[in-house]
């Protein structure tokens, strides 16, 4: 493993040792899932489908993607370098794939985006997220295994360019609804000046202005 991404491994461990729920984080993920796929204006059920979580740590999102009677798979970089091996899965064989917190470690997504197309099936659908270099500036630095900044447009037309339809990228709001997840220039402005407190805080202020984000949610699905 390189230096670069033993540091990322640790880093990941450290940071994850600090969360206090992750169970309850994994729902809320999935949770999002579902409200952002109701954009597409069709028919996408997850129960019954099979994930996989690309970058997955602690696997958190497990017992939620269970809970749905999902089949689970999950590869971290212990199990695969994700910018140049092969993916250990058949192609053509996964509903869902996941990569949460992921794309901005990778210098070049390009083989990770080939691999996502292959692996899954025609219709089948990619939600990641990322940090927006837009919102979080200099801030974005602070990982120090932080390598590729994004912006929303940049972000899309990543997703285009490596074969992906139907792109949609949003703020990263958890749990709010559908009417929030558009890819508007406004809902865009509302998520980082509107909405300044961050959704799970406890601050006694009104729901409306909870949601504060400064990371992008994106979904592209394979033709």
């Amino acid at each position: 493993m390189s230096r670069n991404k033993l540091g990322y491994s640790l880093f990941r461990k450290e940071r994850l040792g600090r969360s206090a729920d992750r169970k309850a984080l994994g729902e809320r993920e999935l949770l999002t899932f579902e409200a952002i796929l109701s954009r597409y204006q069709r028919c996408i059920e997850l129960n019954g489908k099979k994930v996989l979580d690309l970058g997955c740590g602690d696997q958190y999102i497990r017992p939620a993607c269970e809970l749905r009677g999902m089949t689970y798979l999950g590869l971290d970089i212990e199990d695969c370098d994700l910018e140049r091996d092969r993916l250990p899965i058949s192609d053509s064989t996964v509903d869902f794939a996941v990569s949460l917190a992921l794309l901005e470690h990778l210098f070049d997504p390009g083989h990770f985006f080939a691999e996502v197309q292959r692996v899954l099936r025609p219709g089948g659908v990619l939600w990641l997220s990322t940090p927006d270099i837009q919102a979080t500036g200099a801030k974005f630095w602070n990982d120090p295994t932080h390598v590729h900044p994004y912006t929303r447009a940049s972000l899309r037309t990543s997703l285009q360019m490596n074969g992906f339809e139907d792109v949609l990228v949003t703020p990263n709001y958890r749990c709010k609804p559908r009417t929030l997840y558009r890819d508007t220039g406004f809902n865009f402005f509302r998520a980082r000046h509107l909405m300044p407190f961050a959704g799970t805080s406890t601050l006694p202020v009104p729901s409306a202005l909870k949601g504060g984000c400064t990371g992008l949610f994106a979904l592209g699905m394979k033709s």
